[in-house]
């Protein structure tokens, strides 16, 4: 199987330009022609550049959110650059007016930017303010027409302390910030780990070209097999690599069969009473062996199709196995198929503020059946958002921007892992009928990734 880097664009040289002589050079050969000794350049100042001053800074709040709902939702959640934690006022005593956060900047600062990541429970009127003690404060910014979502609000004042003063709620619950970034000069700033954009189409920097006889099992030092239930009350048990295996010919087949396999975990029969799974199929994974950060991640592969049936490629947040747990960690859907609409293909996004049916994506219609023949299935991610194809066709574009100001945080500025499965059933495809067919193969000719 021939692995080959996308074409790139080739690089030209720019047209060469005559240099610009300083103003300082030109006025002191001014001088030395003229013979005036006492000729200077007129002063001129140039502005610092602003900078994000609030990053793991201390931060105090009028209450915090600590149960089920919002667990450890203390005020540094927000000032941690960590979209997918958040700062919630508490439900005993803190869903009333006022509520505030405030972050100490650790020494005095000018102010020029502050944005506010909104929960749904937002501020609609509320005030920013700064203060030199944290006692005394002065509003630099006041709004009754808060809109929620993300909120980028250019001020100009000074202080060492930082707050948002809410005094109306958006609804019956309390205030609640994923993110709360205060930018400007001064203080004492320190720089959060920011991931290096790549640069498309990029060099492959991890593949799986499944060459191996007939039979093995997929590479291990590239997969682990992911035995068990599967959620969603999906009806099949995942084997240990029994339904995942290379045929001989290059390609990875995950095949989802009618075959009994008790299990505690798999769904009650509701006539019988039985735990016996009906159905077995594969499930694989990176986590572990490769986890990362942005590029361009592509599998060529023939997708099943019958009423029942889920085949997906995806990628889950690597703190998943840290203990994270989901939606939290973050989930891009590259393909997914139901085989009640066998000509659709689906690409989504999950995160804390858009998950499981409220997942943000789209579908394409590829006007036949999905399982007619071969395709490729990629996304090309980067800090500023996401584009997702099938054959090169565009099944959705996510622009960071758009979504951040319309539908909620992004979460996807840390590594992720690769995953392989057909489930059977669930709740979005429903469980097989009489027009079902098994066994179905889903053939993966490769995965790879460029950066």
């Amino acid at each position: 199987m021939d692995v080959t880097t996308p074409g790139r664009t080739p690089v030209t040289t720019s047209h060469r330009r005559r240099p610009r002589w300083p103003l300082a050079t030109l006025m002191a050969v001014l001088a030395t022609v003229l013979g005036i000794t006492t000729l200077a350049a007129p002063s001129s100042s140039v502005a610092a550049e602003e900078v994000l001053l609030s990053y793991d800074k201390p931060a105090q709040a009028s209450t915090s959110q600590h149960d089920g709902t919002c667990w450890e939702c203390g005020p540094d959640k927000a000032f941690d650059h960590d979209p997918a934690s958040r700062w919630a006022t508490s439900p005993e005593g803190g869903w009333v007016d006022p509520g505030w956060i405030s972050v100490d900047l650790g020494a005095p600062a000018d102010i020029s930017r502050v944005v506010l990541q909104w929960d749904p429970a937002y501020a609609v009127a509320y005030q920013i303010q700064v203060s030199n003690d944290g006692q005394n404060w002065q509003p630099i910014h006041e709004t009754t027409s808060g809109g929620g979502y993300k909120e980028t609000v250019q001020v100009s004042g000074s202080g060492r302390y930082v707050r948002m003063y809410g005094t109306q709620r958006s609804n019956g619950y309390g205030y609640s910030l994923w993110e709360f970034q205060v930018y400007g000069t001064g203080g004492a700033p320190e720089t959060p780990p920011v991931p290096e954009d790549p640069t498309f189409p990029g060099e492959l920097v991890w593949s799986d070209e499944f060459e191996g006889a007939a039979g093995s099992a997929p590479d291990a030092a590239k997969w682990t097999a992911d035995p068990g239930n599967g959620n969603n009350n999906e009806l099949q048990m995942y084997t240990d690599n029994q339904n995942a295996r290379l045929d001989g010919q290059g390609n990875l087949v995950i095949e989802a069969r009618r075959e009994q396999t008790p299990g505690s975990s798999c769904p009650v029969d509701p006539i019988s009473g039985s735990t016996t799974c009906q159905y077995t199929s594969g499930r694989i994974n990176t986590a572990g062996k490769f986890d990362f950060t942005y590029g361009r991640v592509e599998a060529r592969m023939k997708v099943p199709s019958t009423v029942g049936l889920w085949p997906a490629f995806w990628m889950l947040g690597s703190d998943f196995n840290e203990g994270r747990p989901w939606p939290y960690t973050g989930e891009i859907d590259i393909m997914e198929h139901v085989g009640t609409s066998p000509n659709l293909v689906h690409s989504t996004l999950h995160a804390p503020a858009y998950f499981g049916g409220n997942g943000y994506g789209t579908s394409l219609d590829l006007g036949q059946p999905i399982s007619n023949g071969f395709h490729t299935f990629a996304v090309e991610w980067d800090s500023q958002g996401m584009v997702f194809t099938v054959d090169d066709r565009v099944i959705h574009t996510v622009d960071r921007q758009e979504l951040e100001t319309t539908v909620g945080p992004w979460v996807f500025d840390h590594d992720f892992f690769m995953i392989l499965n057909v489930a059977v059933g669930g709740d979005w495809p429903g469980p097989p009928n009489g027009s079902s067919t098994f066994p179905q193969q889903m053939v993966v000719d490769y995965v790879r990734v460029y950066q």
